[in-house]
């Protein structure tokens, strides 16, 4: 219960400063959330800000979002790969993530990055370094539910403003996220085992 404040007012000012950057602040704030530095929803929240607050700017301010991210998470996947931050997850979380891997591929990828922060992302992100997943692949599949996520974020603060920015963090409207979230997954996944499923065979991690 103590923790959790402290942690997000140690984040807030950081938050703060980013912000008078604009598109480089969040660049900077969305690697460093998608590597070695989570901040809560920080990403999500200053994108929204800053598309609210210049509207003909929201595709450079998602741009540089889902830019910022996919380089943050090539750097945790690379140290992945190397055992330094393997040890974030482990036992039957890493099982029940590698399964989904193994099986869903770039699809399981692409939700994971699209999904809001209660989702474990970085879980996927730390398992396909482990597992050495090819990186081409996880950087396309990664950056297409990033980009998605930040472009549907900004796109509504653009048009809804800050009417939008404050509405969004209320428990009634997470709810509301959460269970469109969970629409667009099962939709997804219909479709993946619809069409792409019998067309891509099953094929080993490459390197």
């Amino acid at each position: 219960m103590d923790d959790q404040p402290t942690v997000t007012e140690r984040v807030r000012p950081f938050i703060s400063m980013l912000r008078h950057l604009g598109g480089i602040g969040v660049f900077i704030l969305a690697a460093l959330d998608s590597s070695v530095l989570p901040t809560l929803g920080g990403v999500d929240a200053l994108t929204i800000v800053l598309a609210a607050r210049h509207p003909d700017l929201w595709p450079y301010y998602a741009l540089c979002s889902a830019t910022g991210s996919a380089c943050g998470a090539s750097v945790a996947y690379r140290l992945c790969r190397l055992g330094i931050l393997h040890r974030r997850i482990k036992g039957a979380v890493f099982d029940r993530v590698t399964a989904y891997l193994h099986r869903f591929g770039a699809l399981s990828l692409s939700l994971a990055a699209l999904l809001p922060p209660p989702f474990p992302t970085s879980a996927f992100v730390i398992a396909a370094g482990v597992t050495r997943y090819r990186f081409i692949r996880f950087v396309l599949s990664f950056g297409v539910g990033r980009v998605c996520r930040f472009a549907l974020l900004a796109y509504l603060a653009s048009v809804f403003g800050r009417r939008f920015v404050t509405s969004l963090w209320s428990a009634h409207t997470l709810l509301l996220v959460a269970a469109i979230g969970a629409v667009l997954v099962c939709v997804g996944l219909l479709a993946w085992l619809a069409f792409f499923r019998k067309a891509e065979p099953h094929t080993p991690f490459g390197l």
